[in-house]
This record gives C-alpha cells, structure tokens and sequence, in this order.
C-alpha cells in the first residue's frame, strides 16, 4: 500500500531547481537511494518484474552499504543483492560505461549467485536468481530493446528449460522502444527518473505519485550530504579512469593488432589485441586488483607485468 504524499515532501520538491549533481545512474547514489527508501526498492523491482507491487511482501537486501563509508576500489562493482518473498534472488546493477563485457559479467555474477547451496541441500532448494543489469549504453551494440529477458531455453522447441536463472538488461539509451507493458508497469516511468538531468523533470514525472515524490525527496536529502557527495564523485571518478584505461588498452591491444595483422590479416589482429586487454580487465577484476585498472593508462610498463602475470 503506498503512502500519500506528505506536505513536508512537496515544500522540498519546491526548493529544487538546476542540473542534478549526480544522477541516479551514478551507482553510489543508486544504492543509496534504494537501500534508504523501501517502496522505491520494491515499486523498481515490481517495475522490473512487471508483477505487482502488492506481490511483493517482502525484500531484503542482503548486501547493504554503510552509507558515507567509502567502498573499497578492489571490488568494482556496487550492486544490490536482493532477496523476496518467495525466495527469488535478484542481483541488481548500474552500469554508466560499455566496457565490452556485459554478457561475460552477466552470465559469470548469475552463476555465483546460483551456487550457494549449503553443503549437503538438496538441488530441489535451489532459489531462483536474476541477474538485472540497467545500463545506460546500448548492449550489444545492434540492440533495438528497451527491456531484454533472456532465460535457458531448448533451441528447437523454445520451452524454458529451467526458471531458476534468468538476466534481465533494461538499456536506458532504447527507452524509445518501450512497451505498452513496460509502460504499464511503469519500467518507463523509472527508466525515465534514471536518465533525467534537472530538477524539474524529476519533478515533472513526478505527477502527484507519493512513491516518485518520495524517491526523488530521497536523491535531495542524499545529495545534499557531504559524506554521500564525496562517495559519489569518488565513484564517478573511478569510472572515469577505468574508461580511460580500457580505451587506452583498446588502442595499444589495436596497434599491436596491427602489427601482427600485417602478416595474419589486420582486422583478425585489432580483435584479439582488443581481446586481450578486455580479457586482462577481467581477470584483474575477479582477482580483486580492480583499483589497479585505472592505471594501466598511465603506466605501459604495469600493462605489460599484468599481461606476463596473467599469461596473456
């Protein structure tokens, strides 16, 4: 049942004006933002679901935040691992940047997810798992939906083979190609929070809905707090540095691409030079040496130890 909307929360929309500071695709803010307002959590999950809010009963994240402590570099992904009701897990992710593994990631944080069995469970136990990234790039590059579902299923005979795994990936950048569906269950309304820029479009989609004015009362008092400020920008400076590593990774694993594609055919050598790099990015991740991507641009000697290290 959501609430109704409080005098308190329409005098602070009144007092917001400008470009937003941080939008809510910074994943810092994101978090914070679900983790400190419940119906917000619960009405974007019932969005992602398309079910209904009321079938929702209960969710608890099972990762939270301390919110203004810093989050550690090593590890750099900031996701929401949710749990509902009816035990279905969600692990629920904000991605700004396309670093040319989404489906790895995806499929590789589905599978940690699906194998926590406690020792000696029956597999009959095991709970369902959705994988949701939103993403605000296009992914793959050729992608015509808003909202992708894709589950295991037989080629031939297009029967789900199993509901326990599923990804899910809701590309901002093709909100145009949303659904009647996705409409109705109000998926558009919340892509259309994520890419807003101003005040006044938040509060113009606000349109007298008590949970919208909530959620964005919520990014006002968050943003207005020095500790989650600080978060926020460490964050986006982050992303911006591993961005520059990756294209800066790009262009070397290119040129040597190049190189070797003279004799072997240049096209085929720009891929596996890209490759490579991507690859690396991806093993330094999973080894918990994340903090140390942002600086294979600046240091050509590390990118070569990194390759020996990992035997690339």
């Amino acid at each position: 049942m959501t609430k109704p909307a409080s005098s308190s929360n329409r005098e602070i929309l009144q007092t917001l004006s400008g470009k937003l500071e941080y939008r809510m695709t910074n994943a810092y803010l994101f978090i914070a933002v679900l983790q400190e307002n419940h119906e917000a959590l619960c009405s974007l999950i019932a969005a992602l679901l398309h079910i209904k809010r009321d079938d929702i009963l209960s969710v608890e994240i099972l990762n939270p935040i301390i919110l203004g402590q810093a989050i550690s570099l090593k590890d750099c992904v900031l996701d929401l691992l949710i749990l509902l009701n009816d035990n279905t897990k969600i692990n629920l992710e904000m991605q700004v940047a396309n670093e040319h593994n989404w489906d790895n990631r995806s499929v590789y944080y589905l599978a940690s997810k699906l194998t926590d069995l406690p020792t000696g469970a029956d597999y009959n136990e095991l709970k369902p798992v959705i994988q949701i990234g939103i993403l605000d790039f296009n992914y793959p590059s050729d992608n015509q939906e808003f909202y992708q579902q894709i589950m295991l299923i037989n080629k031939k005979t297009g029967k789900v083979f199993s509901d326990k795994a599923a990804i899910h990936v809701l590309c901002l950048s093709q909100i145009h190609n949303a659904t009647p569906e996705d409409q109705e269950s109000g998926l558009y309304k919340w892509a259309q929070i994520f890419k807003a820029t101003t005040w006044k479009e938040l509060i113009d989609l606000a349109d007298n809905n008590p949970v919208v004015e909530d959620t964005i009362v919520t990014i006002a008092k968050l943003s207005a707090e020095d500790r989650i400020r600080q978060q926020c920008e460490r964050r986006e400076k982050f992303e911006r540095d591993r961005i520059s590593a990756i294209n800066y990774g790009i262009s070397v694993g290119r040129a040597e691409g190049e190189a070797k594609g003279r004799a072997e055919g240049e096209a085929k050598g720009r891929s596996e030079g890209q490759n490579k790099l991507l690859t690396l990015i991806t093993l330094m991740t999973q080894a918990g040496e994340a903090a140390l991507i942002p600086e294979l641009a600046q240091d050509a000697s590390l990118l070569e130890r990194m390759y020996q290290k990992y035997n690339l």
